[in-house]
C-alpha cells in the first residue's frame, strides 16, 4: 500500500499553475485538468484558492505532456500511472528514475492487454517507447530514484533545494533576477555580471531563457 505523506514545503519547490504550465510546455487549461486528480494528484494544498504545484508534480506534468505529444492516450497514461504507483510504491511514479526501466515493461503490458491503438502505433518500431522515454527524460537528474533537478535549458536548472525550484543559472542567481537587472541597467551585460558575481554568459543565458519563457505565456 502506498503511504501518502504530508507535503513538505521546504525543498519541495513551489509553482503557480500558469508558471508550471509554461515550464512543462502545456496549456494552462490542460495542466489544470490533469492536476485536478483526473491524471495526477498534486502534493501541495491550494494557496489563496489557487492550485500550487510541487517540483515532482511539475516533472510529472512534463512527462504526461510529452507522452501526449507522442500520441499516447490519456486512458493509457492513467492506467500506466496507477499501475506504476502500485508497482513502485511511489506517489510520483512519473518522477521516478525507474520509469526508464519498469515503465517500459508496463507500457508493453498495457499495449498487449488493452490493445491501445495509439500505443501500438508508437510500438511500430521495436525500441520506440524506450527511445521516447530516454529522449525527454535525459535532462532530469535523479537521487535515490527520485527526480531532484531538471536541466530545463542549457545553463538553466530547476532545483527545489534552491530558490523554491525557480529557474536559476548554474552559478546560482535566478534567471528572473538576472534578466530584470539586465533590463534595469541598460542591457549592460558586464555590469550585471559584476553586480551578481556571475559570468557574462550566465547573464545572457538568463535573459534568453526569460524571453523564451515569457513568449510561451
Amino acid at each position: 500500500m502506498i503511504q501518502k505523506n504530508e507535503p513538505k514545503l521546504i525543498g519541495a519547490g513551489a509553482y503557480g499553475l500558469p508558471e508550471a504550465a509554461r515550464l512543462a510546455g502545456v496549456q494552462p487549461q490542460t495542466a489544470s485538468r490533469w492536476l485536478s486528480g483526473r491524471v495526477l494528484k498534486p502534493d501541495l494544498p491550494q494557496v489563496g484558492g489557487r492550485k500550487a504545484v510541487s517540483f515532482l508534480d511539475l516533472v510529472e506534468l512534463f512527462v504526461v505532456g510529452r507522452l501526449r505529444s507522442e500520441g499516447v492516450s490519456l486512458q493509457t497514461i492513467r492506467r500506466v500511472y496507477t499501475r506504476l504507483q502500485d508497482k513502485l510504491g511511489h506517489d510520483h511514479p512519473f518522477a521516478s528514475q525507474r520509469l526508464l526501466t519498469d515503465g517500459k515493461e508496463i507500457f508493453w503490458e498495457v499495449g498487449d492487454e488493452f490493445g491501445d491503438r495509439r500505443l501500438e502505433e508508437i510500438r511500430s518500431g521495436q525500441n520506440a517507447m524506450p527511445q521516447i522515454l530516454e529522449r525527454f527524460l535525459k535532462e532530469i537528474e535523479y537521487d535515490s530514484d527520485v527526480a531532484r533537478r531538471w536541466r530545463i535549458s542549457p545553463g538553466v536548472v530547476l532545483d527545489p533545494a534552491r530558490s523554491f525550484g525557480k529557474p536559476t543559472v548554474d552559478e546560482g542567481p535566478s534567471t528572473h533576477v538576472l534578466a530584470a537587472a539586465f533590463e534595469a541597467n541598460g542591457h549592460d551585460t558586464s555590469l550585471v555580471a559584476d553586480l551578481y558575481g556571475v559570468s557574462p554568459e550566465s547573464v545572457r543565458t538568463a535573459v534568453e531563457f526569460e524571453r523564451h519563457y515569457n513568449n510561451a505565456a
